[in-house]
């Protein structure tokens, strides 16, 4: 796709808005880094009557790197919301499998996390209150993913069932 094709689908696409808000701008921005990182490959093609455009591919290498991504639980709580669920919402629309792979490592990283943070309290009040609220946050998103974890057995289940196997190239398709 080239950048402007790219950013009309995360513009139109009503699951990935609620997870990321990003600009056409960064969207370039991105595109340029994961060029210059090797991941991506542009090509120049042709319009009738128009500028030639842009169409950016990945490579091996950004192929390769974006299975791995999809399969690595977020080590920090605080990235759950974005890099989580994009991973999730990436990984449902690529491979349902890989989507219930994912959520099950990520709910054994945090069920470790909430051991290593069960540790004594701090004497200090705020301090004390802010680890018990990050538990329960952590604790909240357990219960979450769980949930996800049903609709992602159900979507490998349905793909499994069809023959299908959801492409990530796949503009504006819901997860």
């Amino acid at each position: 796709m080239h950048g402007y094709e790219i950013a009309q689908v995360v513009q139109s696409d009503e699951a990935l808005r609620a997870i990321w808000r990003i600009e056409r701008s960064e969207i370039y921005f991105l595109l340029g880094k994961l060029s210059k990182g090797g991941l991506i490959m542009e090509r120049a093609a042709e319009q009738a009557g128009g500028p030639v455009r842009v169409i950016y591919e990945p490579t091996g290498a950004g192929r390769a790197q974006f299975l791995e991504w999809l399969r690595t639980p977020e080590g920090k709580p605080r990235n759950l919301r974005t890099a989580l669920l994009a991973r999730v919402y990436m990984a449902l629309r690529h491979d349902p499998g890989i989507a219930v792979g994912l959520i099950d490592a990520q709910k054994r990283v945090l069920d470790e996390w909430l051991v290593r943070e069960g540790q004594p309290p701090s004497e200090n009040e705020v301090v004390a209150w802010v680890h018990r609220f990050r538990r329960a946050q952590v604790a909240a998103t357990l219960e979450a993913l769980a949930d996800l974890h049903a609709l992602a057995l159900s979507r490998q289940q349905a793909s499994a069932d069809h023959g299908e196997h959801p492409d990530i190239s796949q503009a504006g398709g819901k997860p």
